[in-house]
């Protein structure tokens, strides 16, 4: 048998073969993969120029993962990512690696520790933002890092090492104008803290900086936030004069001018940078927001659509904007459009239902407009904004109650908001609150003290304080009506609103019953610029107010021929022929303007308002058909609905009862207050009370849970208590009523009765003695001091 042959040379022939194929492929591979990553960073630095951030961040990302330690990559990959919409959680950690990576490569890399901080700022990352200025502060002596520093060191209240760092800097480098700015701020905010006077150190930026129009810019906001107007115009004058060629700092010129309501001074600015950067996304910002206080409709539309053209490739931090801008220019479709678009996309849901919602108030659609923003408030929409247009629609709906509690959201948690204390004060009065009115109008008064609306409320306010209060008969009355009349006349002298100024001058002459001075005035009302009707309704008034009813009348009704759809000259005429007895004619007035007027509010108040005169004529019946009627006509109506489950036809009759409460719901929500009270007053009035009592306890404490100033739901709960037996929680929950409203005869006539039911007749007493004190007035008090009287044997006193 031969012995067995290896083919050597065979064997090194395929293992060098085989090494040239592995060689081959891998180079092959290598080459593909550095192929691969030059063509990423090409496409990526392409899509960048172009704005086209998912691109780039994705081509520079397939780049990144060969060449890591590309540092002009890592910048663009990292702002790509931060500039992606919709934002994701993903996107800022993909840019914070990035520029992580970069500081281990370069730790002087000054655009990468500012742009990290930055983001940590953005994100309210404050611990992180001041860690990583503070360990790169040293190799990076960047002024703006320990600006950043600062505003790290503010997010986390260290406000006086945030003053050292910023006074460090402005001390070594006087050109820096923004440390100025941020130093300023905080003395501004924080006056309690700082002895400086935040005016001097924006003098000494402009005194520093003569030729810089930032400085001036800055001042001028810090005379605009202390109503120094003229000062703010004269800084942002000399700021026009100086170099402009920052684009930032003509950009914050503009708004300024915007914000002092130089509109077309700020729109010559914008149009000069449109020229130089038309894709510029907060230019766009200024721009919408000039063409809102424009109050411009044309202005409006042509902002919009010139936005989104200049942005098309990333339209999406303006597209918000521009679709608000087309609701209020009447363009709903094109909105729409833009809404779909933002929904399509993933932009915020608290986004997309603010406008939804300003789409449907536009529409007249306001409880679509109210559940659409309450959405937005809990998608996590906590603006100023949102919350005023809800409680503008719950008020307009008649629910000025959760309007109320809105407005009072919007002052406890910004107590600074002048617009949220304007519209409490403005909702308070119109609801006959005149205490609270009085309140929050000194309150925006004190914030704004040039601010003449503020002024003109807290004025009408305090008449009607002192009118109903009887103070005019005293010294101090006539000291205080006095000081009235000399705050009207330096109004007067400012030259605002000249026609609310005069209107409030009658009202005062004819509440001191000064009718000559009354009657001169009205001659002023017209010049003034005082709408005709408005001028009609006030001649009525003082007609009616020196007993001539029957002249009254006839002005007030020449007036309903001019302006037959005006509500107020309708319930005037109609109140007057009431107090004449004539009921005939008077339900006359009001059917025929019920018969020519479909605007929803005004059928609400002209229908109530019959009702309750029929209710006071005692034909309940008629009260009852026209409820019905009028319920049929305004379906989406609540206040309608509840008046009618008032009526003694509705309360016989559950199945109408809970149909009226059912239609409540609908139109509330679940989330509604006023279903669940008037669900809780039907079971409480039903034979099954106990059976009902654990839920009607529920809905309730839900009620006063979401709004702990609802009484009448307090009050409820504690009949509902007392009529259950739990008398000690019965107490308990009046008490809370009483502490709430102690004036209240609503609280204190039933809270009187349950005390003497439990045999409290101390705190009894003591709540008599108080009403008493106030010159409360009730025949219902009036038994309980009788009562009070013989259990103690006080015969004659009885």
């Amino acid at each position: 048998m031969s012995a067995r042959y290896f083919n050597w040379k065979l064997a090194i022939v395929l293992i060098i073969s085989l090494s040239v194929l592995v060689v081959g492929a891998f180079c092959l591979r290598q080459w593909r993969k550095t192929g691969r990553a030059e063509r990423g960073l090409e496409l990526g630095n392409k899509a960048y120029q172009a704005q086209r951030w998912e691109d780039a961040a994705d081509h520079l990302g397939a780049y990144l993962a060969v060449e890591q330690k590309d540092i002009s990559a890592l910048l663009k990959y990292a702002d790509a990512q931060l500039k992606i919409r919709p934002a994701k959680r993903s996107n800022v950690q993909q840019a914070e690696g990035a520029y992580r990576t970069i500081l281990r490569l370069d730790e002087g890399n000054s655009e990468a520790a500012t742009q990290l901080t930055e983001l940590y700022l953005g994100i309210g990352s404050f611990g992180e933002a001041e860690l990583i200025a503070g360990r790169y502060i040293s190799t990076i002596p960047d002024p703006e890092l320990r600006r950043m520093l600062a505003l790290a060191k503010i997010g986390q209240r260290k406000f006086k090492e945030a003053a050292t760092q910023l006074k460090a800097i402005v001390q070594e480098h006087p050109d820096r104008v923004l440390a100025y700015d941020t130093l300023g701020q905080l003395l501004e905010q924080r006056p309690e803290d700082f002895e400086d006077e935040p005016a001097d150190l924006f003098d000494r930026a402009v005194n520093n900086n003569p030729s810089s129009a930032l400085a001036f810019v800055v001042r001028a906001a810090f005379h605009r936030r202390n109503e120094k107007v003229p000062d703010a115009l004269a800084d942002l004058e000399r700021a026009e004069k100086c170099d402009l060629s920052d684009t930032d700092v003509r950009l914050r010129l503009a708004r300024e001018l915007v914000a002092v309501r130089l509109l077309d001074r700020a729109e010559g600015h914008l149009e000069m940078l449109r020229k130089a950067d038309s894709k510029n996304q907060d230019l766009w910002q200024v721009w919408a927001n000039l063409a809102l206080n424009s109050r411009s409709k044309e202005k409006m539309l042509k902002v919009a659509e010139a936005g989104l053209a200049e942005l098309v490739s990333q339209p999406w931090d303006f597209m918000p904007m521009a679709a608000e801008l087309l609701v209020l220019a009447g363009e709903l479709e094109t909105a729409n459009e833009c809404i779909s678009r933002l929904n399509g996309k993933g932009i915020s849901r608290s986004t997309v239902e603010f406008l939804r919602g300003l789409v449907a108030a536009e529409s007249g659609q306001l409880f679509e407009a109210v559940n659409h923003w309450r959405e937005s408030i809990k998608a996590g929409n906590k603006t100023t904004r949102v919350r005023l247009a809800l409680a503008s629609a719950l008020a307009d709906l008649g629910d000025s109650q959760s309007a109320r509690q809105q407005l009072r959201m919007v002052v406890s948690e910004k107590p600074e908001s002048l617009e949220g204390r304007l519209a409490l004060a403005d909702l308070l009065a119109k609801s006959g609150d005149w205490a609270g009115a009085f309140e929050h109008a000194a309150a925006a008064a004190s914030l704004a003290p040039d601010n003449t609306a503020a002024e003109l409320i807290r004025l009408r306010a305090q008449m009607h304080l002192l009118n109903t209060q009887g103070s005019d008969q005293g010294q101090t009355g006539v000291q205080t009506w006095r000081d009235i009349r000399k705050q009207l006349s330096a109004l007067e002298i400012k030259g605002e609103t000249a026609a609310e100024i005069k209107q409030l001058q009658f009202t005062l002459a004819l509440r001191q019953k000064k009718y000559a001075e009354a009657e001169s005035l009205i001659a002023e009302l017209e010049k003034a610029g005082l709408p005709k009707n408005k001028i009609a309704a006030a001649e009525a008034e003082l007609l009616a107010d020196q007993n001539k009813p029957d002249q009254a009348i006839i002005k007030l009704e020449d007036a309903i021929e001019k302006f037959p759809d005006d509500v107020r000259l309708v319930t005037h005429v109609g109140l007057l022929l009431d107090g004449q007895g004539n009921r005939e004619k008077c339900e006359k007035v009001f059917q025929d303007a019920m018969g020519r007027i479909n605007e929803p509010f005004a059928l609400r108040v002209l229908g109530l308002m019959l009702g309750r005169l029929y209710a006071s004529w005692n034909q309940p019946d008629r009260e009852f058909t026209l409820l019905t009627k009028l319920e049929k006509r305004l379906p989406n109506d609540i206040p309608v609905k509840r008046r009618l489950l008032l009526c003694e036809q509705t309360i016989r009759n559950p199945g109408l009862s809970q149909r009226l409460v059912d239609g409540i719901r609908r139109l509330e929500g679940e989330d509604g207050w006023q279903w669940r009270y008037e669900q809780a007053k039907i079971w409480f009035a039903a034979d099954d009370f106990k059976d009902r009592y654990a839920r009607v306890v529920s809905i309730l404490q839900e009620n006063i849970s979401a709004n702990p100033d609802d009484q009448a739901s307090r009050i409820l709960l504690a009949k509902s208590y007392e009529r259950a037996g739990a008398s000690k929680l019965a107490i308990s929950a009046y008490r809370e009523a009483l502490n709430r409203s102690p004036d209240d005869l609503r609280v204190i006539i039933p809270a009187v009765a349950a005390l003497y039911n439990a045999q409290e007749y101390e705190q009894a007493e003591k709540i008599l003695s108080r009403a008493s004190d106030q010159k409360l007035s009730h025949p219902a008090l009036r038994d309980f001091q009788l009562l009070d009287h013989l259990r103690r044997g006080q015969l004659d006193e009885a």
